[in-house]
Protein backbone atom coordinates (compact mmCIF):
# COMPACT_ATOMS: atom_id res chain seq x y z
CA UNK A 1 0.00 0.00 0.00
CA UNK A 2 1.19 3.15 -0.96
CA UNK A 3 2.20 6.01 2.20
CA UNK A 4 1.73 9.60 1.42
CA UNK A 5 2.77 12.67 3.78
CA UNK A 6 1.89 15.62 3.30
CA UNK A 7 4.99 19.03 2.52
CA UNK A 8 5.77 20.67 5.48
CA UNK A 9 6.00 24.61 5.45
CA UNK A 10 9.54 25.33 4.69
CA UNK A 11 11.25 27.18 1.72
CA UNK A 12 11.50 25.59 -1.92
CA UNK A 13 14.56 23.17 -2.19
CA UNK A 14 16.70 21.71 -4.23
CA UNK A 15 14.98 17.84 -3.26
CA UNK A 16 11.34 18.68 -5.05
CA UNK A 17 13.22 18.87 -8.38
CA UNK A 18 15.10 15.70 -7.52
CA UNK A 19 12.17 14.08 -6.57
CA UNK A 20 10.57 15.12 -9.12
CA UNK A 21 12.97 13.66 -11.51
CA UNK A 22 13.13 10.16 -10.05
CA UNK A 23 8.96 9.34 -10.30
CA UNK A 24 9.02 10.95 -13.94
CA UNK A 25 10.67 7.88 -15.18
CA UNK A 26 10.66 9.89 -18.24
CA UNK A 27 12.92 12.03 -20.59
CA UNK A 28 9.88 14.09 -21.03
CA UNK A 29 9.07 15.35 -17.74
CA UNK A 30 11.52 18.73 -17.11
CA UNK A 31 14.00 17.98 -20.16
CA UNK A 32 14.97 21.97 -19.90
CA UNK A 33 15.89 21.87 -16.21
CA UNK A 34 19.64 22.42 -16.19
CA UNK A 35 21.66 21.30 -13.37
CA UNK A 36 22.16 24.69 -11.62
CA UNK A 37 18.41 24.93 -11.43
CA UNK A 38 18.53 22.06 -9.07
CA UNK A 39 20.66 23.57 -6.77
CA UNK A 40 19.29 26.95 -5.70
CA UNK A 41 17.34 28.23 -2.38
CA UNK A 42 18.88 25.40 -0.41
CA UNK A 43 19.18 26.16 3.24
CA UNK A 44 23.03 27.67 3.94
CA UNK A 45 23.92 25.25 6.97
CA UNK A 46 23.48 21.54 4.37
CA UNK A 47 26.08 21.87 1.57
CA UNK A 48 24.59 20.58 -1.76
CA UNK A 49 25.69 18.55 -4.57
CA UNK A 50 24.13 18.16 -8.03
CA UNK A 51 25.58 14.77 -7.83
CA UNK A 52 22.37 13.02 -6.17
CA UNK A 53 20.42 14.75 -8.97
CA UNK A 54 22.52 12.69 -11.72
CA UNK A 55 22.40 9.73 -10.26
CA UNK A 56 18.53 9.66 -10.35
CA UNK A 57 18.82 11.11 -14.04
CA UNK A 58 21.66 7.93 -14.57
CA UNK A 59 18.98 5.97 -13.12
CA UNK A 60 16.31 6.88 -15.64
CA UNK A 61 18.32 6.35 -18.45
CA UNK A 62 18.84 3.06 -17.82
CA UNK A 63 22.05 3.25 -16.09
CA UNK A 64 23.48 2.57 -12.59
CA UNK A 65 19.88 1.60 -9.96
CA UNK A 66 17.59 1.63 -13.19
CA UNK A 67 15.97 -1.80 -11.93
CA UNK A 68 14.44 1.08 -8.70
CA UNK A 69 12.55 2.92 -11.71
CA UNK A 70 11.21 0.23 -13.49
CA UNK A 71 9.85 -0.88 -9.81
CA UNK A 72 7.99 2.58 -9.87
CA UNK A 73 6.39 2.13 -13.30
CA UNK A 74 5.75 -1.30 -12.37
CA UNK A 75 3.58 -0.56 -9.29
CA UNK A 76 2.65 3.31 -9.47
CA UNK A 77 -0.27 3.63 -11.58
CA UNK A 78 -0.51 7.81 -11.70
CA UNK A 79 2.83 8.74 -11.65
CA UNK A 80 2.46 11.81 -13.36
CA UNK A 81 0.09 12.80 -10.40
CA UNK A 82 2.46 12.18 -8.03
CA UNK A 83 4.80 14.06 -9.80
CA UNK A 84 2.72 17.01 -9.87
CA UNK A 85 2.40 17.04 -6.21
CA UNK A 86 6.02 16.62 -5.77
CA UNK A 87 6.93 19.91 -8.14
CA UNK A 88 4.06 21.92 -6.16
CA UNK A 89 4.88 21.29 -2.76
CA UNK A 90 1.95 19.31 -2.17
CA UNK A 91 4.10 16.15 -1.32
CA UNK A 92 7.49 15.88 0.59
CA UNK A 93 7.57 12.11 0.54
CA UNK A 94 5.76 9.49 -0.89
CA UNK A 95 6.47 5.63 -0.82
CA UNK A 96 5.62 2.24 -2.60
CA UNK A 97 6.37 -0.99 -1.95
CA UNK A 98 10.34 -1.68 -1.74
CA UNK A 99 10.92 2.43 -2.24
CA UNK A 100 10.71 5.34 -0.28
CA UNK A 101 11.75 9.20 -1.75
CA UNK A 102 11.28 12.19 0.23
CA UNK A 103 13.26 15.65 0.58
CA UNK A 104 16.30 15.10 2.39
CA UNK A 105 15.92 16.53 5.81
CA UNK A 106 17.93 16.27 9.26
CA UNK A 107 15.79 14.37 12.08
CA UNK A 108 15.38 16.72 14.99
CA UNK A 109 17.14 15.16 17.63
CA UNK A 110 20.39 14.83 15.18
CA UNK A 111 23.21 16.12 16.51
CA UNK A 112 26.55 16.89 14.04
CA UNK A 113 26.84 18.57 11.29
CA UNK A 114 24.38 17.37 8.23
CA UNK A 115 26.91 16.36 5.65
CA UNK A 116 24.87 15.47 1.95
CA UNK A 117 26.32 11.92 2.22
CA UNK A 118 23.94 11.52 5.33
CA UNK A 119 20.85 12.81 4.06
CA UNK A 120 19.06 10.03 1.94
CA UNK A 121 16.66 11.10 -1.06
CA UNK A 122 15.62 7.60 -1.77
CA UNK A 123 16.33 4.50 -0.33
CA UNK A 124 14.77 0.87 -1.74
CA UNK A 125 14.75 -2.97 -0.55
CA UNK A 126 13.36 -5.21 -3.59
CA UNK A 127 14.31 -9.14 -4.32
CA UNK A 128 14.83 -8.81 -7.93
CA UNK A 129 15.32 -11.57 -10.95
CA UNK A 130 18.01 -14.67 -9.69
CA UNK A 131 17.00 -14.08 -6.28
CA UNK A 132 19.35 -11.09 -5.87
CA UNK A 133 18.20 -9.01 -2.43
CA UNK A 134 19.24 -5.62 -3.37
CA UNK A 135 19.21 -2.91 -0.28
CA UNK A 136 20.18 0.73 -1.41
CA UNK A 137 20.13 4.81 -1.19
CA UNK A 138 20.97 7.58 -2.77
CA UNK A 139 22.24 10.01 -1.13
CA UNK A 140 22.14 14.24 -1.14
CA UNK A 141 25.84 14.25 -2.31
CA UNK A 142 28.40 11.99 -2.77
CA UNK A 143 30.47 10.85 -0.26
CA UNK A 144 33.32 13.75 0.71
CA UNK A 145 32.59 13.25 4.62
CA UNK A 146 36.40 12.84 6.32
CA UNK A 147 34.54 10.94 8.65
CA UNK A 148 33.40 7.29 8.75
CA UNK A 149 29.71 7.00 8.12
CA UNK A 150 27.01 4.17 8.84
CA UNK A 151 23.95 3.12 6.78
CA UNK A 152 21.68 1.14 8.74
CA UNK A 153 18.70 -0.95 6.76
CA UNK A 154 16.68 -2.33 9.37
CA UNK A 155 14.45 -5.05 7.99
CA UNK A 156 11.86 -7.12 9.82
CA UNK A 157 11.51 -10.91 9.06
CA UNK A 158 8.59 -11.52 11.78
CA UNK A 159 9.75 -10.96 14.87
CA UNK A 160 10.36 -7.32 14.93
CA UNK A 161 7.08 -6.16 17.04
CA UNK A 162 8.08 -9.09 19.73
CA UNK A 163 11.19 -7.40 19.57
CA UNK A 164 10.14 -4.01 19.70
CA UNK A 165 11.66 -0.53 18.41
CA UNK A 166 15.16 0.42 18.12
CA UNK A 167 14.58 4.06 19.30
CA UNK A 168 12.35 5.34 21.73
CA UNK A 169 11.24 8.05 19.56
CA UNK A 170 10.34 6.07 16.18
CA UNK A 171 8.12 3.60 17.70
CA UNK A 172 7.23 2.47 14.39
CA UNK A 173 10.43 1.28 13.45
CA UNK A 174 10.64 -2.38 15.02
CA UNK A 175 13.30 -4.11 12.74
CA UNK A 176 14.70 -8.07 14.27
CA UNK A 177 17.83 -8.03 11.77
CA UNK A 178 20.28 -4.96 10.77
CA UNK A 179 22.36 -4.14 7.89
CA UNK A 180 25.23 -2.28 8.89
CA UNK A 181 27.17 -1.03 5.74
CA UNK A 182 30.65 1.27 7.46
CA UNK A 183 32.07 3.72 5.06
CA UNK A 184 35.01 4.82 5.57
CA UNK A 185 36.50 9.26 5.46
CA UNK A 186 35.43 10.29 1.32
CA UNK A 187 34.15 6.83 0.40
CA UNK A 188 37.66 5.17 0.95
CA UNK A 189 36.55 2.03 2.09
CA UNK A 190 33.16 0.00 2.73
CA UNK A 191 32.56 -3.06 5.15
CA UNK A 192 29.12 -4.29 6.15
CA UNK A 193 27.53 -6.72 8.76
CA UNK A 194 24.00 -8.55 9.16
CA UNK A 195 22.69 -8.70 12.41
CA UNK A 196 20.35 -10.95 13.71
CA UNK A 197 18.75 -8.69 16.88
CA UNK A 198 17.12 -11.35 18.10
CA UNK A 199 20.34 -13.73 18.62
CA UNK A 200 23.07 -11.55 18.20
CA UNK A 201 24.41 -13.34 15.49
CA UNK A 202 26.51 -11.32 13.47
CA UNK A 203 27.66 -12.33 9.42
CA UNK A 204 29.90 -10.36 7.65
CA UNK A 205 29.05 -9.12 4.02
CA UNK A 206 31.57 -9.75 1.22
CA UNK A 207 32.96 -6.11 0.45
CA UNK A 208 32.90 -7.07 -3.18
CA UNK A 209 29.13 -7.16 -2.99
CA UNK A 210 28.83 -3.68 -1.53
CA UNK A 211 28.90 -0.78 -4.12
CA UNK A 212 29.75 3.07 -4.32
CA UNK A 213 29.26 5.23 -6.55
CA UNK A 214 29.15 9.12 -6.24
CA UNK A 215 26.07 9.22 -4.20
CA UNK A 216 24.62 5.65 -4.21
CA UNK A 217 25.16 2.53 -2.14
CA UNK A 218 24.34 -0.08 -3.10
CA UNK A 219 24.47 -4.20 -1.69
CA UNK A 220 23.37 -7.13 -3.25
CA UNK A 221 22.43 -9.67 -0.51
CA UNK A 222 20.91 -13.61 -1.05
CA UNK A 223 17.36 -13.64 1.16
CA UNK A 224 19.07 -16.74 2.55
CA UNK A 225 21.33 -14.36 4.56
CA UNK A 226 18.33 -12.81 6.30
CA UNK A 227 17.52 -15.11 9.59
CA UNK A 228 13.29 -16.40 9.17
CA UNK A 229 11.10 -15.24 11.91
CA UNK A 230 7.88 -15.95 10.20
CA UNK A 231 7.01 -14.00 7.83
CA UNK A 232 6.92 -14.94 3.91
CA UNK A 233 9.78 -12.76 2.14
CA UNK A 234 7.06 -10.57 0.17
CA UNK A 235 5.55 -9.60 3.94
CA UNK A 236 9.29 -8.59 4.95
CA UNK A 237 9.52 -4.51 5.74
CA UNK A 238 12.03 -2.25 5.84
CA UNK A 239 13.40 1.22 7.35
CA UNK A 240 16.80 3.35 6.36
CA UNK A 241 18.72 5.75 8.57
CA UNK A 242 22.07 7.02 8.49
CA UNK A 243 24.64 7.38 11.55
CA UNK A 244 27.45 9.12 12.72
CA UNK A 245 28.48 6.43 14.93
CA UNK A 246 26.93 3.21 15.61
CA UNK A 247 24.74 2.06 18.08
CA UNK A 248 21.00 3.13 18.88
CA UNK A 249 21.54 6.64 20.33
CA UNK A 250 18.69 8.62 18.43
CA UNK A 251 21.51 11.70 18.29
CA UNK A 252 23.73 10.38 15.83
CA UNK A 253 21.12 9.46 13.98
CA UNK A 254 20.78 11.93 11.21
CA UNK A 255 18.28 10.64 8.87
CA UNK A 256 15.56 8.41 8.49
CA UNK A 257 13.83 7.26 5.12
CA UNK A 258 10.56 6.50 5.90
CA UNK A 259 10.53 9.18 8.38
CA UNK A 260 8.34 7.36 10.94
CA UNK A 261 7.74 3.67 10.09
CA UNK A 262 8.88 0.50 8.00
CA UNK A 263 7.18 -0.62 4.75
CA UNK A 264 7.05 -3.77 2.48
CA UNK A 265 9.88 -4.75 0.80
CA UNK A 266 9.40 -5.50 -3.11
CA UNK A 267 9.96 -8.73 -4.84
CA UNK A 268 9.71 -8.06 -8.95
CA UNK A 269 11.96 -11.19 -9.81
CA UNK A 270 11.13 -10.15 -13.56
CA UNK A 271 13.69 -7.30 -13.20
CA UNK A 272 17.22 -7.50 -13.00
CA UNK A 273 19.73 -5.53 -10.81
CA UNK A 274 21.42 -3.65 -12.89
CA UNK A 275 24.73 -4.50 -10.81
Amino acid sequence: MDRRSGARATRPVVENLEGRALLSGSHAVMPAVAPAALVRTVRASIKTDPAGAAAILNAINGGLGSEWVKLIRAQVRNVNSVLLRFATGQLSAYSTRGLAVRTPYQQAQFVGQPYDQLLPQVAGAAVFKRNVFELGAIMRGPFHDPNTTYYQFGVDTGAGASRGPLFAARPGIAPDTLVTLTVGPFGSSASGTITDLTTGAVQNIDPSRIQIRGPVIRVFLSPTQFPSHGLKLANYRFAFWTQTRPGFDITSVASFLPDTGMIPIAVQKRIAATV
